[in-house]
């Protein structure tokens, strides 16, 4: 498993795509690699708010979801990007209640959503990474108003189907 950190998000208003980007933590280097993963623009929207720490005055549904777990005394260790099948990536939430280890398989969107809000480790597995992931492809001498800028060029440029595996 590679630990992961969100390198970016972008949430599109339909019918524009929403993606979130992932890549190993300081990794900037020419040999570095990144994962887009495509989501719903309502997944996005939510892990934008946990990335940028707003509450609401009511649980939203991922808020829930942690709010749920919590009450039943478990907590989420990690989520891990386990599989890709064709464009569509699938994800495992592993929760530790009272010693138990539980496993949920999940969407990744849900998945990164729960994680950010609980502050839990994101992982790829390497098989994933190594099929499915692009290299890094900005310069680091950049601004990152401009690696953004280009970073959005590149996505414009790519589909959901350039990710399928043959």
């Amino acid at each position: 498993m590679v630990p992961v950190i969100i390198e970016t998000l972008v949430v599109g208003i339909p019918p524009s795509p929403s993606v979130v980007v992932l890549r190993p933590p300081n990794d900037h280097s020419t040999s570095s690699r990144v994962l887009p993963i495509w989501i719903g623009p309502t997944e996005a929207a939510s892990i934008g708010i946990a990335l940028e720490g707003q509450l609401h005055m009511r649980p939203m549904t991922h808020d829930f979801l942690v709010n749920v777990i919590h009450v039943l005394s478990a907590e989420v260790e990690s989520v891990v990007i386990d599989r890709v099948e064709g464009s569509t990536f699938y994800a495992t939430v592993n929760l530790s209640r009272g010693g138990e280890k539980i496993r949920v398989d999940a969407r990744p969107s849900d998945s990164i959503a729960l994680a950010v809000r609980t502050q839990s480790p994101l992982y790829v597995d390497e098989d994933v990474l190594n099929s499915s992931s692009f290299p890094y492809l900005f310069a680091e001498n950049t601004s990152r108003e401009d690696s953004m800028e280009e970073f959005r060029t590149f996505l414009d440029s790519i589909s959901p189907e350039d990710f399928e595996v043959h």
